[in-house]
């Protein structure tokens, strides 16, 4: 297995971008954050890609940050520039001139929500969930506000936010979460699938449209451009600040801690 925690791969015009830190349920890092950024500048780069598909490794999607790297002393040498490398991802995932698609397979837990939340095209197993708790852990969550609010209504944001509860595949395609809700083993199969008939369309057509969409009707108002983009991230993050570490609780996922 690789010790990459982002891989990348390209084939057919579909980018495949696969969190790869299975051993703790692809849990964000430093370095992790840092890696999907340079693979979404990376790819978004590139006039052969698409579409982009992203993963986790390991049969689960992400279960948010590590708390144990998070709340270690002494701290990781990354964590002082921690805030800064995941709002980056975040802006290089929102940068993409193509379509996202998500495979969400069980999980995607606080910080791994807004990566879920991030994608244009979400497939989601019928049991998988995702859940918003920062709520429960006295956290904040300025990627989960910023990408809700800029994709959905009030309504939606308030239901996944302020109950902190798990939304599974089928109350997220309730929600218009969900693009495609099926069967748990055959998520990533058929997220590819969708890339893949994505792929077969008009680069171009496919980067007018996507544009188009985030310009025309995205719900936080025109945040196309970069520059509107950065002042929205900018803005939930001021709102409701990142954690840097000290103290925070984790949740729990298959009767196991989410601290890993």
């Amino acid at each position: 297995m690789s010790d990459e925690e982002v891989l990348v791969s390209v084939e057919d015009g579909v980018a495949s971008v696969t969190l790869n830190r299975p051993h703790r349920k692809n849990a964000i890092t430093g370095p992790l954050a840092d890696g999907l950024a340079d693979a979404f500048r990376a790819v978004s780069a590139r006039d052969d890609v698409n579409v982009v598909l992203l993963s986790g490794a390991g049969g689960g999607f992400c279960s948010g940050l590590d708390l144990v790297e998070y709340n270690a002393d002494p701290p990781p040498p990354w964590m002082s520039t921690a805030t800064e490398s995941l709002v980056a991802a975040h802006l290089a995932i929102f940068d993409c001139p193509v379509p996202v698609v998500g495979a969400l397979e069980r999980f995607a837990v606080n910080g791994g929500a807004a990566f879920a939340l991030a994608c244009d095209l979400l497939v989601v197993g019928e049991t998988s969930f995702i859940q918003v708790g920062e709520i429960r852990q006295g956290m904040a969550a300025p990627m989960n506000l910023a990408w809700l609010l800029a994709r959905y209504p009030v309504s939606v944001a308030s239901q996944l936010v302020l109950t902190g509860r798990r939304f599974n595949g089928l109350d997220l395609h309730r929600l218009g979460v969900a693009f495609d809700v099926v069967a748990d083993i055959e998520v990533k199969e058929s997220a590819r699938a969708l890339a893949v008939d994505i792929a077969e369309w008009s680069s171009a057509n496919v980067r007018n449209l996507k544009g188009a969409i985030w310009d025309l009707g995205a719900v936080g108002g025109p945040v196309s451009d970069q520059v509107g983009g950065r002042a929205w991230f900018d803005r939930a993050r001021a709102s409701t600040p990142l954690p840097t570490g000290g103290g925070m609780r984790p949740i729990h996922v298959d009767g196991e801690g989410i601290d890993r």
